[in-house]
């Protein structure tokens, strides 16, 4: 037999003993005194003394065994797969040290620094040959004490220093890395201790189920839901919508987008929002005025950027959860773009506009004034698509690939991977007749599952553009003149795609067919037209939307690219583009050799410096936190539950409630053993009557004792008699 809350079984022990040793310390011999009716009331005690004593016992064992019943039945002890269980126990102990721990509560400390303590308290309790675990379930997830040991106090002071990372909780994975050392001999038991806000708790995944050594029962334990709530207002997002085209000239600004978000309680509050930098000017702070219930508010700053660029950081107030009030992004400086566009030269120079192929169209619409501001900050190459090579996409931005029906056997895989690392690609479908299955070996090495026709279809009648286009990252600046400029633009020839996803889709004639499709691949993008901007195709190079459509695709795509190189703690490193890089800085790292265009998933936000063998600067990136981990709304322990039970069944601790909840019935002798009390209750309640005389009045209880009760007892029967 065991007991859940042993201390409370000992306290009855306790208890129990108090009478006794009041009995036993008030069993002084005093000292007679001699006097007249002496004799009568020594013979009177004589008689009685044994009956009176016996009397005594039986009442003080009941009382006593009323006062350790009661301690035991409170202590809950149990039956069933805990009774004669010996030898080793591990347990393995998950800490929730993710973003959602640094949440500061009244008393100064955070909510991790009160998990470590509890966790330090429950392994003082724990018997000596005892072992533990340590799994930490902020991303990324780890071990902190992969091989259990029974040194309970180096585990200790391994928890005592810990911080709170800045990546989201992720109890799924920390619970997948716990199930690995299940296997172990003895009792097993796992004991979450966190929160369980709605940061900790990812809906998308759902715990492993956890299995014992041979089948064994394993004992699942978590902490009590906190039911403290707060609100917590932090940087969300931070994007530059016009780079890097809007930093051209002195007098261009950049345009920097702030998302921020409320989660928890949502009162009327005032927040002040920061922009700093080594790429720009100051700024005017922002004030953002929140409504009551209002949980999203989007902030603008117009900054000009410095000539080499660098890396702006945008923070909010100090609330209580102060590891998510601030973000970083990278801008790079007024230097030029390079775009490459990849066809055939022999018609370069053509004044003809039925002689234009599409790449040549759209080197026009970059460049729709040859003379004007934005020609320094674009460089436009030229490569045959028969002799291209990764050399050619070094230092690339933007390659537009008018004939990739002429692309090298296998460059297919080159390609991809410049994307992968932030590339976007344009794709056009040749403007020749081709046989060449050109899409199929393209798309399959991006993954792209999209379905491309070998040929292209004539239209007739010709379609025109839909006046409202699906809603796309890429052209979220064009919206408002895309119902205007659209309608006007004639298709006569399109390549039919199939099965691309909505998300995927910019542009739809009016039939719904695609004809323009976007796909993020990794770090970069890959822009598809299905209609050729060739005039035997479309009409659209000669119509007003060609220009701003054509400079989005570079604008918001170099934008949506860099998005991407940029790390997260516990998601995503950092991306080196450039091959040059040799060695890089993460932030609170010491420099690291770079074998890979990826890193190691940072933990930790700042800044990512990478440099060349000569030791010079050449890249920059920077790390921000899993915005995701720090929603600080409260869950209730029945959605707490229902989410871990895939593993297991759980019962939750906590200092306010109960310490075990959750126990089946059956294995409980708790409801017998107050049953029993109950019974000696009463029990006692009568033996006391009884014995004192004071209830059930005989004879011999008229007040009269010894020789006077006899007496009168004798008088009684010959009364009787007569």
């Amino acid at each position: 037999m065991t007991f859940v809350t042993t201390s409370l079984a000992i306290a009855g022990v306790i208890a129990a003993a108090i009478p006794i040793l009041i009995h036993i310390l008030l069993r002084r011999r005093r000292k007679p005194v001699q006097w007249a009716a002496m004799l009568l009331l020594i013979e009177a005690a004589r008689r009685h003394r044994r009956k009176a004593r016996l009397e005594q016992i039986i009442l003080l064992t009941v009382r006593a065994a009323i006062l350790i019943l009661l301690g035991a039945a409170l202590a809950q002890p149990l039956l069933g797969e805990r009774i004669g269980v010996t030898g080793e126990r591990t347990t393995h102990i998950i800490l929730d040290d993710g973003i959602i721990g640094g949440l500061v509560e009244a008393d100064g400390r955070t909510s991790f620094e009160r998990q470590v303590s509890e966790a330090s308290t429950f392994i003082e309790s724990l018997p000596g040959g005892d072992r533990i675990s340590i799994v930490l379930a902020g991303a990324p997830v780890r071990f902190l004490i992969e091989s259990p040991t029974a040194d309970h106090r180096s585990a200790i002071r391994a928890i005592e220093n810990l911080p709170s990372r800045e990546g989201a909780t992720d109890i799924a994975s920390a619970l997948e890395l716990t199930e690995t050392g299940l296997d172990r001999e003895g009792m097993q038991a796992v004991r979450i201790f966190s929160d369980f806000r709605r940061g900790s708790v990812d809906d998308r995944r759902r715990p492993p189920v956890l299995h014992g050594p041979a089948g064994a029962p394993i004992e699942l334990i978590a902490s009590m839901p906190i039911d403290e709530p707060t609100t917590n207002v932090q940087v969300a997002s931070i994007t530059t919508a016009r780079s890097p085209l809007s930093t051209i000239g002195t007098g261009d600004l950049l345009l920097v987008e702030v998302g921020l978000r409320r989660t928890g309680l949502t009162p009327e509050a005032v927040s002040n929002v920061r922009l700093e930098g080594d790429a720009m000017s100051g700024v005017e702070n922002r004030r953002v005025e929140w409504s009551p219930g209002r949980t999203k508010a989007r902030v603008d700053f117009q900054v000009r950027v410095d000539t080499d660029g660098g890396v702006l950081e945008v923070a909010v107030d100090p609330d209580a959860l102060p590891l998510d009030d601030r973000r970083f992004v990278t801008v790079e400086g007024r230097q030029p773009t390079r775009v490459l566009m990849v066809d055939r030269d022999e018609l370069a120079g053509s004044t003809r506009l039925d002689r234009l192929r599409g790449t040549d169209w759209f080197e026009r619409a970059l460049l729709p004034i040859p003379d004007a501001a934005i020609a320094e900050a674009i460089t436009i190459d030229r490569v045959d698509p028969a002799t291209i090579n990764d050399r050619d996409l070094e230092g690339t931005s933007i390659a537009v690939i008018g004939r990739p029906d002429l692309l090298p056997l296998g460059f297919e895989l080159t390609l991809a991977n410049w994307i992968r690392r932030g590339g976007i690609a344009v794709v056009l479908p040749p403007g020749e007749t081709t046989i060449r299955p050109w899409a199929t070996p393209l798309l399959e090495a991006l993954d792209v599952p999209w379905a491309v026709s070998l040929e292209p279809k004539e239209i007739d009648p010709p379609r025109s553009l839909s006046a409202e286009q699906p809603n796309s990252a890429l052209t979220t600046l064009l919206d408002a003149e895309l119902i205007e400029l659209a309608p006007s633009v004639r298709i006569n020839r399109r390549l039919p795609v199939e099965d691309a996803p909505d998300g995927d889709v910019v542009l739809i004639d009016d039939q719904g067919e695609p004809v323009l499709l976007d796909a993020p691949i990794g770090a970069g993008r890959l822009v598809f037209f299905a209609v050729n901007p060739e005039l035997e195709w479309t009409d659209l190079p000669v119509r007003p939307l060609m220009v701003p459509l054509v400079q989005e695709i570079v604008r918001q795509g170099s934008a949506l690219s860099r998005r991407e190189v940029d790390g997260v703690v516990g998601v995503r490193p950092p991306l080196i583009r450039g091959s040059s890089v040799a060695t890089i800085t993460l932030p609170g790292s010491a420099s690291q050799a770079v074998t890979g265009a990826i890193v190691q998933i940072p933990d930790r936000t700042g800044v990512v410096e990478g440099y060349d063998l000569g030791g010079n600067l050449v890249e920059r990136m920077v790390v921000n936190p899993d915005a995701d981990g720090g929603f600080v709304d409260l869950l209730a322990k029945d959605a707490v539950a229902a989410w871990l039970e895939s593993s297991g069944s759980w019962r939750f601790t906590g200092s306010d409630v109960d310490v075990v909840e959750m126990i089946d019935d059956q294995s409980s002798l708790a409801v017998i053993l107050i049953a029993i009390v109950l019974f000696l209750a009463v029990l006692e309640t009568l033996l006391a009557r009884w014995f004192t005389r004071g209830g059930l009045r005989t004879q011999r209880s008229l007040g009269l004792t010894g020789a006077n009760a006899d007496a009168e007892q004798d008088r009684s029967r010959r009364g009787a008699a007569a």
